[in-house]
This record gives C-alpha cells, sequence and structure tokens, in this order.
C-alpha cells in the first residue's frame, strides 16, 4: 500500500506561523492538509520516523502532533497497519468525553495519553467497582492523562476481554493517544448511553503513585464512571486517580470536530 507524499505536509509546515510549540504547529500542519483534500480519507501515513526525517522536528514531536490528531478524529490508527487519515463522514460522535478545563479560562483542554500498562485482571478483586460486567475477568488499560504544561493524572480503564485491541505482552505504542470509546465503536458498534459517577477523597493506589512520582500514601481524590449502553449492560468503567492540587476535571458530553 503506498503512503502520503510527505511533500505537501513540509510545504505546509512552512506556511503554519510559529507558535513556538512545535507539536502544535505540526498537527495544525496536518489539519490544514487534511482540511484543504491534500490528504484524502484513507490515505496511509508514513512512519513516525519517517515524517521526523523530513521535518525540523524530533520523534517525540511527531508521537505528540498524531496523538492530537488522533483525539481531533483527524486521524485513525490501526493495529498492526499505522495510522490513516480518518473518513469523517462515516464516523460517529462519541457521547461521553473526559476532558480538563482551564480553571482560569473555562477552555478545554485537549488530554494526552499514554499506556503503562496491560493486564487482564479478575473482577473479584475490585468489588462491587467491576461486578456489573458479570465476568471473573476484565482487561485493564492503565494510562497516564495529561494537558499541555500541567502534571499527570492516573487512569485505569476496563473492558470486556472479548473487546480488547491489543493482546497482552504486545507493544501498546500504537495505543498512545487512542480513544477506547472510538475503537468500541468502529469494531464492536459498542456506544455509551448512560454514564453513572462516584467520586471521594482516598489514598491513591500504589502503581498511581509510582507512576505519578508521588510518596505513598497520598490521599487525593478517585473518581469512577461506569458507562453503559443503551439496553443498560455495563461496557467501560474508567477511574480516574488525581493527586491534591491536580487541574478540575470534568465531563463533556459531545466532540467538536466530528
Amino acid at each position: 500500500m503506498s503512503k502520503l507524499s510527505l511533500a505537501p505536509l513540509a510545504a505546509q509546515w512552512e506556511a503554519t506561523p510559529d507558535t513556538g510549540v512545535k507539536y502544535q504547529r505540526l498537527a495544525e500542519a496536518f489539519a490544514a492538509c487534511i482540511r484543504s483534500g491534500t490528504y484524502m480519507p484513507g490515505g496511509h501515513l508514513p512512519k513516525e520516523t519517517e515524517i521526523s526525517a523530513s521535518l525540523p522536528v524530533g520523534l517525540s514531536t511527531v508521537q505528540k502532533a498524531l496523538a492530537q490528531l488522533v483525539e481531533q478524529g483527524l486521524i485513525i490508527r490501526r493495529r498492526k497497519l499505522g495510522s490513516f487519515i480518518a473518513d469523517l463522514d462515516h464516523q460517529v460522535p462519541e457521547v461521553h468525553v473526559y476532558r480538563f478545563r482551564d480553571p482560569a479560562t473555562g477552555e478545554e483542554m485537549m488530554p494526552f495519553t499514554r499506556v503503562v500498562r496491560v493486564q487482564r485482571v479478575p473482577t473479584a478483586e475490585y468489588g462491587a467497582l467491576l461486578t456489573g460486567f458479570e465476568a471473573e475477568e476484565v482487561m485493564r488499560i492503565d494510562r497516564l492523562v495529561w494537558v499541555s504544561g500541567a502534571s499527570p493524572a492516573y487512569s485505569s480503564f476496563f473492558m470486556r476481554c472479548e473487546y480488547h485491541v491489543e493482546l497482552p505482552g504486545e507493544g501498546s505504542e500504537t495505543l498512545h493517544g487512542a480513544s477506547y470509546h472510538r475503537l468500541l465503536w468502529e469494531r464492536f458498534g459498542i456506544r455509551t448511553a448512560q454514564v453513572r459517577h462516584s467520586a471521594s477523597a482516598e489514598l491513591l493506589s500504589r502503581h498511581a503513585c509510582e507512576q505519578l512520582d508521588l510518596a505513598a500514601p497520598h490521599v487525593g481524590m478517585i473518581w469512577d464512571a461506569s458507562e453503559y449502553d443503551r439496553d443498560g449492560r455495563l461496557q467501560i468503567v474508567q477511574r480516574f486517580e488525581l493527586p491534591r492540587g491536580h487541574r478540575p476535571m470534568e465531563l463533556v458530553e459531545g466532540k467538536t470536530g466530528f
């Protein structure tokens, strides 16, 4: 399968104002190529290393820019195949999306995510949190979630084993920045219809403290969101662990750009 030429991206990079934040400039250049029709839906992106080599940016800048484009719905990632330009006309809006909001301006902040652990876990270990799955085991995906200029939060995403898009032990780099809501819809037709929340001040987990570089024990906020489909079947549980002093986080329904 032939891949997209990087020449239009390089030209758009030069035409995009330099704000001092390279990954945002690169994301805007990519978005401009997509909006203009230069990069058409289904177009196969070159490897991240090839994009980095063609522009005056490092690999981490490319990764952050692509993660932002994934969150915006402009790019989709296919396991073992790579990244592709999304077909917006055939995508369905996500009902429930979690966003950070700037407490000073009220602006929604685009988050980045990085997978740090993927494992199959017994539901019995989590008590009432996971009993609604009515299964002995589920998949747990742990991620760091952050916005530019802020410290990360810790997130654990639980879903049914048969819906997991990456096998334990395989590389998780294709899932950095991925939207599991989108993946579940695209692959299995699963969409959230209702969310039930609970939040409390509790001790953060040992693994969260290790990943967030916190001295344990650390009391922070634990926010659980249980998501159900239209038939009332539990499909997703997300647990967010936020350390003291973390920026506000809230639930936003709908997603701009879909």
